[in-house]
């Protein structure tokens, strides 16, 4: 049967809750990508050097916790699920754990310091514990990889959402405060994280070894070449990714107007707002690879469009910025459903699966991208004579502001086109994966169970549960 058309195995409250979870999760880590770096030094009082090196510990930090995690994801199996036990952990603290981190103390500079230390990297540790099970849940939910890719499409659309209830933030902010405006979101986070522990099912039955070890996880790992060829791509991108970070810094500085960034932030996510909801049918059209040639090759050329247009006209700024940020956006809204694909690489080649250890190392990417792509925003600032908390910049560091948020992007994307040329999987391979691993583990089902499977299952899917989308 062409999958495209195969019976839905999720309800729509699944999907519904998987991509509220998203929704949650995406929010706080937007208000920390997007603000934490301006609480730190035009708030809190903190120095670039400080700030900059705090990143690159927590990302030392990262580099232990994140494929320990994964890689605990893969080795237990608990009653109550492979993954939704983690999830449920992560409802209810990573809120908290970012509410923690936007209280600005009052004591010494080093007292600060030694505050924001701790409780940054408490919070890094919580959101590594959402990340990789939320990712992994999507392959238990489902065998069917367009499904898949359309659950893991809500992931993305509920994330470009986030970033468009995220841009509300700074005007929120000056009316409750720092903390009381991480408050609102973190209350708003916890709410649609919520259902998804009550409503999400993990019904696909892949074999698995039940006496795997850590050596083994990390060498299957190691082995999964496609895996490593795209994230390399993928930390280029994201590395690079430097609008975000410096929105708040051009408002302020180079348009004279701090408020100006939340027009920024809804124009520059309203787009991909708008193409999120296509990307399972672009995909099944001409693939994820192609998708992400095309997109990378027109960011490239809007980035110098950009630049050489300038924001001396406001109006044109924004209509640039958003035509962008929309072939921009593309590759970072499926790079979830590129470690899906590699993953069932991976069991192919290796014979055993580890999802944990496979979206651990894409969350760890993607944080250590956003740390990469924070230190070069801060070094490049202190390169062109920024001057924290000061009432006017030089013209010089203004150009350079907008050289960093205009040109410096150019630079991933050509990454992601190298990596491209390296990657070689696609849709139907994949699907063949899947079907081939299906197939074995019902073969092994039957033996253990004296050669019936059981009336009304079809590789350990109950057929009444398909029309229920």
């Amino acid at each position: 049967m062409d999958k495209r058309h195969a019976p839905k195995q999720t309800s729509r409250a699944e999907g519904l809750s998987y991509g509220g979870f998203f929704l949650g999760q995406n929010i706080i880590y937007i208000i920390q990508y997007q603000y934490l770096l301006y609480f730190y030094t035009e708030y809190v009082g903190l120095s670039i050097e400080s700030t900059a090196a705090m990143m690159l510990i927590a990302r030392l930090w990262d580099a232990l916790n994140d494929p320990i995690m994964g890689a605990l994801v893969d080795k237990i199996n608990l009653k109550s699920g492979k993954y939704l036990p983690w999830l449920k952990f992560a409802t209810y603290l990573l809120p908290l754990s970012l509410l923690l981190v936007f209280v600005n103390i009052n004591g010494s500079y080093s007292l600060k310091l030694v505050y924001a230390y701790a409780t940054f990297l408490f919070w890094d540790m919580v959101y590594t514990v959402s990340d990789a099970p939320l990712f992994s849940l999507s392959t238990a939910m489902t065998s069917n990889i367009f499904e898949r890719d359309k659950l893991l499409s809500y992931g993305r659309f509920a994330a470009a959402l986030a970033a468009i209830i995220s841009a509300a933030f700074m005007g929120l902010k000056a009316g409750l405060g720092w903390t009381g405006a991480v408050a609102l979101f973190m209350g708003f986070s916890f709410l649609v994280m919520m259902p998804l522990q009550f409503a999400a099912k993990e019904r696909v039955p892949y074999q698995r070894s039940t006496d795997i070890t850590f050596r083994q996880i990390f060498k299957y790992l190691f082995r999964n070449k496609y895996l490593l060829i795209y994230y390399a791509g993928f930390l280029a991108v994201e590395g690079t990714k430097t609008l975000q970070i410096m929105a708040t810094y051009f408002a302020n500085s180079n348009l004279g107007n701090e408020g100006l960034v939340l027009v920024i932030m809804a124009i520059t996510v309203i787009p991909t707002l708008f193409i999120a909801p296509f990307l399972p049918k672009l995909i099944q059209w001409i693939g994820k690879k192609k998708l992400t040639i095309y997109s990378c090759i027109w960011a490239i050329a809007l980035s110098l469009v950009q630049y050489f247009v300038g924001y001396a006209n406001f109006e044109l700024f924004l209509f640039i910025t958003a035509i962008r940020v929309l072939f921009m956006m593309i590759p970072v809204l499926i790079y979830g459903m590129f470690t899906a694909d590699c993953i069932e690489y991976g069991a192919h080649i290796n014979g055993e699966r580890t999802e944990g250890i496979s979206f651990a190392l894409q969350t760890f990417v993607t944080k250590l991208a956003a740390a990469i792509c924070s230190v070069l925003c801060l070094m490049l600032l202190k390169y062109f004579g920024y001057v924290e908390q000061a009432v006017q910049q030089s013209e010089r560091t203004l150009h350079g502001i907008w050289i960093i948020l205009s040109l410096v992007p150019i630079v991933g994307y050509v990454g992601m086109l190298i990596a491209m040329a390296f990657y070689k999987l696609d849709e139907r391979t994949v699907q063949q994966y899947i079907d081939n691993s299906i197939t074995a583990s019902a073969g092994a089902q039957a033996v253990s169970a004296g050669g019936s499977i059981g009336r009304g299952v079809v590789h350990g899917l109950d057929q009444s549960e398909g029309e229920r989308f």
